[in-house]
């Protein structure tokens, strides 16, 4: 009789296991499945910017930018213009249309206009946002897609010249490395500079160097000169210079 009852209890025993198995197995199957279709069914935006910098000439006081819809969905377009130096110059500029809907294949014109009257002594570097978000039917997970680019106020007092970084003043003070621009026009840089000799590498932290800014840098050698990669005002990288450090 109690091995009976034994028996009976190892049954009963492996029976539970079995039906929380296979419960655990059936949950499991549906959480993988779960996964699996909202993966399916995630959807990116994609489009295409004109170029990869936007240039508004003050003397034209506006300037057009393309946006060409590459997704297979009509996106919804939402542009905006970032300051990158406090000075709140982004206000000055009326965008049309700030938010627009662009069908599959098709292209928008985004307009920037510069309110008469702003004052402009030298170039402004501001960044320009371009958020898209693909509208697809049904249920479907959407993930937005930002593109930033450089946008470039050009004044009509400051002449455009091919090669700003020429402009640029390297010195030393102790330990710290000190880029100043004396100059009224943005200059855009490579993330980093190397010092010579000893190939010390410097983060520069930004990709470039207001007009009238000075940035000072912590580095541990004594370089008599410092290698640059400037950028063109597209921001395409140029070949690397060689800047002498001004004592």
């Amino acid at each position: 009789m109690q091995n009976t009852m034994v028996s009976y209890r190892r049954v009963s025993i492996v029976t539970g296991c079995f039906h929380i198995f296979k419960r655990f197995n059936s949950l499991l199957i549906l959480s993988l499945l779960a996964l699996l279709t909202c993966w399916s069914i995630t959807s990116y935006a994609s489009f295409k910017l004109e170029s990869t910098t936007v240039i508004l000439k003050e003397g034209e006081g506006r300037t057009s930018f393309t946006i060409d819809n590459t997704s297979a969905n009509p996106i919804l377009l939402v542009t905006k213009l970032v300051d990158l130096d406090g000075k709140n110059l982004s206000k000055q500029i009326l965008i049309s249309p700030p938010v627009a809907r662009i069908d599959a294949g098709q292209s928008q014109q985004v307009n920037f206009v510069l309110k008469k009257g702003t004052a402009l002594n030298t170039e402004v570097l501001l960044k320009a946002s371009f958020e898209g978000v693909e509208q697809v039917p049904g249920n479907a997970t959407v993930m937005p897609i930002r593109q930033e680019i450089g946008f470039l106020i050009q004044p009509n007092a400051v002449p455009q010249i091919k090669t700003p970084w020429q402009e640029l003043l390297l010195s030393t003070s102790g330990n710290n490395l000190i880029i100043k621009n004396p100059s009224k026009h943005v200059v855009r840089l490579g993330p980093q500079v190397i010092l010579v000799p000893g190939n010390e590498v410097v983060a520069l932290g930004n990709p470039y160097i207001m007009p009238g800014a000075t940035k000072q840098f912590a580095i541990k050698s004594a370089p008599t000169s410092v290698k640059v990669t400037p950028l063109s005002r597209y921001g395409f990288v140029q070949a690397e210079v060689t800047v002498p450090i001004t004592r």
